[in-house]
């Protein structure tokens, strides 16, 4: 069987939908490595994949807080771990290399190794595709096109492009297409999704059991429950965590609340009888058992969401979460609530308005029948054994 490698980008919004990629691989006897920091090594272990860890000059990033600081660096970084990732796996691979490259969109490294040694590649994409016609960044800018810090990220990434084989073209670099690009959320969540063609494969989430190494939950009565979290990369927002005390406690709502790695949850005071607080939960497995989510509107987040048939109050922190938001209420999933907007009353009012409302049941019914309509890890599984046929 062939040897496949994962090149992913040290984040968990971009490793989770990958598990169930690999997982299905290895199930049908491939042998898969996965680039990964020592945080996410257990993950692959625990599915069979071999982790090549290394270190990432984003350090703990599954731990850093989305603020202004961490955003603006941002592509300076992202140049600094595709070089580090590209000479700390290249040192591993030696004269053992990969049959087909599966690469995250942000692991520019893998682009490098790629071309390098001519190897095929199949682009991961855990939120929207990139195509010659879409980009979701022009529609929600992460930065200003005239950051010095992302101007001085061009320039070195261009004057480095054309060492890999590359051409140094920043635009063209962006924009190049893949044979096989897998976007893990269905072609009808996406925006302008009929604008991508027959290279994309619209394999919706990959969601597989992660209790072996995130753990497992189970609602304590048969009441209402409310899963309130901001996410792996929550900013340390404290105020949303007192303010979601003070509007859920001793109400209808069992409440799980998470508040990540920013928040000591012994800060928040006393916490109501109704509330679970710690900083991360099982979130598949509460999933199954939520009447809302009131969340961040990560994609992984709100691909689960669906996934499991929960309707969000989406409350998002940066441009691509308030990207997702929008699609949320567009489509009728949900409802979108500004950060500026965010009160006791009106995170009250807003989850009761989502939770009443019949159409937006209904729709989330329906959203979740087309994610459950389609095998994701299978799909996913299917299109990088094409493109391995393909060079056979």
């Amino acid at each position: 069987m062939a040897h496949i490698a994962f090149f992913n980008f040290p984040a968990v919004g971009h490793v989770n939908p990958t598990l169930g990629v690999v997982e299905e691989l290895v199930k049908r006897g491939h042998r898969v490595t996965c680039t990964s920091t020592e945080y996410f090594a257990p993950a692959f272990e625990a599915i069979g994949a071999t982790p090549i860890v290394y270190e990432s000059p984003f350090g703990e990033f599954y731990r850093s807080p989305y603020n202004e600081e961490m955003m603006a660096g941002e592509g300076l970084r992202c140049l600094d771990e595709a070089i580090a990732l590209h000479k700390q796996v290249s040192g591993y691979y030696g004269d053992d290399r990969p049959d087909v490259i599966v690469h995250d969109f942000m692991a520019w490294g893998a682009r490098f190794y790629a071309s390098e040694h001519n190897i095929p590649a199949v682009r991961l994409f855990p939120s929207y595709g990139v195509s010659e016609t879409f980009n979701i960044a022009q529609k929600f800018p992460w930065s200003a096109p005239d950051d010095p810090q992302i101007l001085e990220m061009v320039q070195r990434l261009v004057g480095l492009l054309p060492t890999f084989g590359l051409p140094g073209d920043m635009g063209a670099f962006v924009t190049h297409v893949e044979e096989v690009g897998v976007v893990f959320l269905p072609r009808e969540f996406h925006y302008d999704g009929d604008s991508f063609d027959e290279r994309f494969v619209f394999a919706g989430p990959s969601i597989k059991d992660r209790s072996a190494f995130q753990g497992s939950w189970q609602p304590k009565s048969d009441r209402p429950v409310l899963l309130i979290s901001l996410g792996t990369a929550a900013t340390g927002w404290s105020e949303f965590f007192s303010l979601a005390l003070e509007a859920f406690g001793d109400t209808e709502w069992d409440v799980v609340m998470a508040v990540g790695d920013h928040v000591d949850p012994a800060e928040l005071g006393e916490i109501p009888a109704n509330f679970e607080v710690s900083r991360h939960v099982p979130q598949l497995d509460v999933l199954k058992h939520a009447g809302v989510f009131l969340t961040h509107a990560g994609m992984n987040s709100t691909m689960e969401s669906l996934y499991h048939g929960v309707p969000m109050v989406a409350v998002p922190q940066m441009n691509e979460q308030r990207a997702n938001a929008l699609r949320v209420e567009e489509l009728g999933l949900g409802r979108h609530l500004p950060r500026e907007e965010v009160t006791v009353e009106s995170l009250r009012d807003a989850v009761k308005a989502v939770a009443g409302d019949a159409s937006v049941a209904e729709r989330v019914r329906q959203m979740q029948a087309t994610l459950h309509a389609v095998d994701g890890p299978v799909v996913a599984a299917d299109a990088v054994e094409k493109r391995l046929a393909v060079t056979d």
